[in-house]
């Protein structure tokens, strides 16, 4: 078993009425990729070496995201539990639909970011994880979503996420990462939230890509461009303003950084408000 101290906890936390008052009860935060642990039932299929294993982990871990979308004015959060190497909560549950199951990566990797095996092709094993891992984190979401719903009449999904400062393999056309890339959906994200969350992050002093180097923002199925009272972002940092990927430990600006992520956070709120 792989474990430490990144790991989130896939929960739904709601704090009543009396906190979320005057606090953006609304939002709902998810991180998906933040967690390291590996469970032995999950992981024993695993054909890597644990320093390839450790490498893999390295890039495809959003670490620290818990902590970094992490305030006091959001109360509501959904962290998975588990590492996206056992389970990537954010693809289809559906391989037919999902992009990225033609590279062995849909919700069960069974190939590495450069090709490598990772795991061999398991339905059964698939099956597990959807049921005991990728079915009770969205429900937890659904719930959530449903709640801020019945409770505001509207709910903002803010999507936590980071991504290395460079590509480790050769990309489609040569451009500069950004310091922050917002995520939308043309259905589920409103232009003038992707315009104020740009321009507030221009003010801050950084630099700011849409759908650049990655696209789209989650919506539960049950809500997928049905409900436009689901407002969808996401938000992605790069990971040289607040660690060193190297040795996965913050940074000196983690501090500052987080404060930015607030910021805009607090930002998309509003604007949904």
């Amino acid at each position: 078993m792989i474990t430490g101290v990144l790991g989130g906890i896939g929960n739904f936390r709601d704090y009543g009425e009396e906190v979320v008052e005057n606090n953006y009860g609304f939002v709902v935060v998810h991180v998906p990729h933040t967690s390291v642990k590996i469970p032995e039932q999950y992981g024993q299929s695993i054909r890597i070496g644990q320093k390839l294993l450790w490498r893999e982990m390295r890039r495809m871990t959003d670490a620290f995201c818990d902590d970094l979308y992490s305030a006091p004015e959001f109360p509501v959060r959904i962290i998975a539990e588990y590492s996206r190497l056992v389970c990537d909560v954010e693809r289809f549950c559906d391989d037919k639909l999902e992009p990225r199951a033609k590279y062995g990566q849909g919700l069960m990797y069974t190939r590495t970011t450069f090709g490598r095996r990772l795991r061999a092709p398991d339905e059964e094993l698939r099956g597990k994880i959807l049921r005991e891992v990728y079915d009770p984190h969205h429900e937890l979401l659904t719930t959530a979503v449903d709640s801020a719903l019945g409770r505001y009449g509207k709910c903002l999904i803010i999507d936590g996420h980071s991504f290395p400062s460079s590509t480790p393999v050769k990309p489609l056309g040569i451009f500069t990462r950004p310091d922050f890339d917002i995520g939308i959906d043309e259905y589920h994200t409103p232009a003038g939230l992707c315009n104020a969350v740009c321009a507030k992050v221009r003010e801050l002093g950084y630099s700011v890509k849409v759908n650049t180097p990655f696209s789209g923002a989650i919506t539960p199925m049950k809500f997928y461009r049905n409900d436009k009272r689901v407002v969808s972002i996401m938000f992605e940092t790069n990971r040289k303003l607040y660690m060193n990927s190297k040795d996965m430990i913050k940074s000196a600006d983690f501090e500052k950084t987080r404060q930015v992520c607030h910021t805009l956070m607090r930002c998309a709120a509003e604007y949904v408000n």
